[in-house]
């Protein structure tokens, strides 16, 4: 609902490049247990991995983009068995991992698009883009989808300059982060408005509309994460049961009548 993703949106449904065949989107970091005092749960048997943690930032801006997925298949890398706790009155005791910590996926889209997708708590550093599309008349890359300014950038010819596409003067796109935390990607550069999703969800009910992050998108984007999560771990491919509409928009006039 930030600015970020809906910069995105406004631009792949002006088609500025063209039909999207296929894109790339990963998140990569070595995982929580440097800047978490409790960091077993991001690591348990059942319920931990980067699928189920960070998944539904990038499956829901990646349904927001391009509709409602179909099928996925994929494989797991297993990463390092033991972790030590960085922070806290256990740091420097270590743990046992009991998941996948590296998730490497492919999802294709109802609308034919193709997207490579990696979730990793195994990779140190790396220089990729958060996500990036690739259509028939150029590529997009899109901004952090855990957060909700940042440009979006646009090249539609060979050797051509990258075009910025700035959102830090829309609503849920102004920069109001001032200081580093702890959590690496929550630099002073960014946008970051958590209640945005609930205050639309409260006017929505008021007004007596649905609102954009609603039920069936949610669980669409759950049974991705699911369905992603048992393709990759037992190699099968998996074609996903639920469906939802392309979310509509937020507009900048439904934005102000929430903000009021």
């Amino acid at each position: 609902m930030g600015g970020g993703i809906q910069k995105s949106k406004e631009l792949v449904d002006k088609k500025i490049i063209g039909k999207i065949n296929l894109g790339n989107a990963i998140f990569a970091f070595p995982g929580v247990q440097s800047y978490h005092p409790n960091p077993e749960p991001w690591f348990a048997k059942k319920e931990g991995g980067p699928v189920i943690d960070m998944g539904p930032y990038y499956l829901t801006a990646l349904v927001n983009l391009l509709g409602p997925a179909k099928k996925v298949t994929g494989s797991i890398v297993n990463g390092v068995k033991r972790r030590i706790i960085g922070i806290g009155p256990r740091k420097n005791k270590s743990f046992k991992v009991e998941c996948p910590t590296t998730y490497l996926s492919t999802i294709t889209f109802e609308n034919g698009t193709i997207i490579r997708l990696t979730l990793s708590f195994d990779v140190i550093a790396h220089q990729r883009n958060h996500i990036e599309l690739y259509g028939d008349k150029g590529s997009m890359i899109v901004p952090d989808p855990n957060m909700f300014g940042g440009s979006v950038y646009i090249c539609k010819n060979l050797g051509d300059p990258w075009k910025e596409y700035k959102t830090n003067k829309m609503p849920l796109g102004k920069i109001n982060i001032r200081s580093q935390s702890s959590r690496a990607n929550e630099a002073s550069t960014n946008a970051n408005y958590r209640g945005a999703g609930l205050a639309e969800m409260a006017y929505s009910i008021e007004n007596k509309k649905i609102n954009k992050c609603n039920g069936e998108l949610s669980l669409h984007v759950l049974d991705i994460i699911q369905s992603t999560m048992k393709a990759c771990t037992s190699g099968v491919s998996q074609l996903i049961k639920t469906s939802c509409q392309k979310p509509r928009p937020f507009l900048f006039k439904e934005i102000k009548k929430i903000l009021k």
